[in-house]
């Protein structure tokens, strides 16, 4: 815009050119940049780590659906699920009829290996708009080999689809906004942009409302470009926008009485911290929750955040300035979004991630150019210290991880479950590529060869996901307490089929016993009802004294239940429970033990406990010494039916 009659100046709209069309050597490094991150986030995606619970509420979700036949209302094990769109169910479900195989592990992994190719395309591409091809390559290859990517393109979890349909969403737009000419090709990405945020809204309703609103607002307002919204598309795009999910959502609303009430206290209640989930999170330690994200998710390029984010205020030849003041807008907006919702968990925060990644490109085609100056003294520093600390730290977090494995298994009675060869190994293989891979990248950057130093990092990250995936990860990530007590579970002769439809859970569900052992049971009180009873505000006090109530009265019935509990709930159900019943008079109904999960620390344990004895002798409950003593002091032992009359076999009804 032109200067105005008074004299002011108004800022400066930025100068669309038409992206220039790739170079062969550009064309031929995306080529290979989307083979190899295609290849490693489909690896071996049957085997890894086990689940855990964020994954396999989605997986299990999915499975009943498909089962049921319904792609309305998501359910799990047989109650509504009403907090979350369908959308990371679809996917699963999709990849399970075009495989032709029930919902697996496979099935629940693709989506997210999928969204992981996509997302970094999208970071290359958006590099590629604001700061050139040589940043482009330099940031999709730092993203392919970042942990974010090759972690999460083996999750069964929603954050990956959301983060990739967000980022498509952010990037559609500031390119449509500030980068491309008018004409057909803007208006589509307007409306690519706008799709693409109604999609993320249909995968985890209503985050895209902040992840693309806050950054998206921020940036017109400290920039001044109201008059973005003078295109007419907008409009459009709007429908766009609504279309993936609008229908959806009025469909549910109108057939699920609940679900208006369930929305509310699941998104709202969760940000301001009346959810009792999140209690106690406004404490001033979670401030700093999201520190963490960047600095693990970022790996193994975390060292070089700080220049990149001071870069990016720099102007810099052929590097759009907008840009890359978008990339910070857009960090910091969510970075002060997610620490004020009092609901903090990491992982919501990988939506904030890929804009480090594009000023990561910028700032690693500057560091490793071998057109830089030279820094003889700094290289070499820098050198020893990537020999020195590295092998330290792995060594150290070996050792340290070893000790902790072998004080849990002399604590818990781990025998069985893995022997000391079993794990040393794999972790010296794995630590040994690392600290080979970067000593000799620091090597080579000191001989001032400085894109082969890159390159060996991006390959010792390869190297290390295609080793530490099948061999160290099922190691670190068992799940075997839970893997454990879903087969016992699901065992006929441990439980007859005829009890299963008596099974109650205590409090939230683990979402691992049942994707395990794929035994369906619903809790106490359905979770919908405790929400009406409340009038929509929930209580944890009034939520725990009315769910003990009614185990009361269930145990007190002569027709049988179950109730799967954690160990530490159950221990305190037992010792609260028959106090305040015998404060009023009562006795505590007989109850008898069915199943404990053999492996563990005691918060890590379920049992199984109900009004009948089980058709095998009772179990006596397993606890270390000092739970035991604990609860000795407080007059309860940890075999409290011992003394009532022998079991009796359980009928098969």
């Amino acid at each position: 815009m032109s200067d105005q009659p008074n004299g002011e100046s108004r800022p400066q709209a930025p100068v669309c050119r038409p992206s220039q069309p790739m170079s062969p050597a550009t064309r031929a490094w995306f080529i290979a940049l989307l083979g190899w991150t295609a290849a490693l986030s489909f690896y071996h995606l049957g085997g890894g780590a086990r689940f855990e619970p964020i994954d396999c509420w989605v997986a299990q979700t999915a499975r009943e659906m498909l089962d049921a036949d319904d792609w309305l209302v998501p359910r799990f094990s047989g109650e509504l699920r009403m907090q979350k769109s369908p959308g990371p169910y679809w996917a699963v479900m999709l990849v399970s009829l075009l495989r032709g195989t029930p919902v697996d592990e496979v099935c629940a992994r693709v989506p997210n290996a999928v969204a992981a190719v996509v997302l970094v395309a999208t970071i290359f591409w958006l590099t590629r708009r604001i700061a050139g091809d040589r940043a482009a390559v330099f940031a999709g290859f730092a993203a392919s080999s970042s942990v974010l990517i090759l972690w999460w393109s083996h999750r069964g979890a929603s954050d990956l689809g959301l983060t990739t349909c967000t980022t498509v969403s952010l990037a559609a737009l500031w390119v449509a906004a500030e980068s491309e000419p008018a004409g057909p090709k803007r208006n589509a990405l307007f409306l690519l942009g706008y799709f693409a945020a109604g999609l993320g809204m249909i995968y985890k309703m209503p985050m895209p409302l902040a992840v693309v609103g806050a950054p998206a607002f921020f940036y017109v307002l400290l920039r001044n470009r109201w008059r973005v919204f003078g295109n007419r598309w907008h409009l459009v795009g709007l429908l766009f926008f609504l279309l993936p999910w609008l229908p959806w959502a009025v469909a549910v609303g109108v057939t699920e009485e609940a679900a208006l009430l369930k929305w509310r206290v699941e998104f709202v209640d969760r940000f301001t911290g009346a959810l009792p989930n999140v209690a106690g999170q406004d404490e001033t330690k979670y401030l700093f929750t999201y520190l963490i994200p960047p600095l693990l998710y970022c790996l193994p390029f975390t060292l070089s955040l700080p220049t990149a984010l001071v870069r990016a205020f720099r102007k810099q030849v052929g590097v759009n300035r907008g840009g890359t003041l978008f990339m910070v807008i857009w960090f910091l907006s969510l970075l002060a979004f997610f620490t004020a919702s009092t609901g903090k968990e990491q992982r919501y925060f990988l939506p904030a991630l890929p804009p480090l990644f594009v000023l990561l490109g910028v700032e690693l085609a500057v560091f490793f150019d071998p057109n830089r100056r030279c820094r003889p003294g700094l290289d070499r520093a820098g050198a020893v210290a990537v020999w020195i600390i590295i092998p330290v730290a792995l060594i150290g977090g070996g050792v340290f991880g070893l000790w902790k494995w072998y004080e849990l298994r002399g604590r818990f009675d781990l025998d069985g479950l893995y022997e000391w060869g079993d794990i040393w190994r794999p972790y010296a293989v794995t630590a040994a590529l690392l600290a080979i891979g970067f000593g000799v990248a620091a090597w080579l950057y000191l001989r001032r060869r400085e894109h082969a130093s890159f390159g060996m990092i991006v390959v010792t990250m390869w190297l290390m996901w295609l080793w530490a995936w099948p061999r160290v990860m099922p190691l670190m990530m068992s799940q075997r307490p839970y893997t454990d007590f879903a087969q016992q579970l699901s065992n006929p002769q441990k439980v007859p089929p005829g009890y299963r439809r008596h099974i109650r859970q205590v409090g939230t569900q683990d979402s691992r016993i049942t994707w395990y052992g794929d035994v369906r049971f619903p809790r106490v009180i359905d979770q919908l009802e405790l929400l009406k009873e409340q009038e929509g505000r929930r209580d944890l006090d009034y939520e725990t004294r009315r769910t003990g109530e009614e185990m009361v009265k269930m145990l007190a019935r002569d027709e049988p239940v179950l109730f799967v509990v954690t160990l530490p709930d159950y221990i305190r159900f037992q010792v609260q429970a028959r106090a305040e019943l015998e404060a009023e008079g009562r006795e505590m109904p007989r109850n008898y033990l069915w199943l404990q999960a053999r492996y563990g620390r005691e918060d890590d344990q379920c049992v199984l406990f109900g009004n009948k004895p089980p058709r095998f002798p009772e179990p006596a409950l397993r606890l270390s010494d000092q739970v035991r003593d604990k609860l000795a002091e407080r007059g309860w032992h940890s075999s409290p039916t011992a003394s009532q009359a022998a079991s009796r076999p359980a009928s098969n009804e």
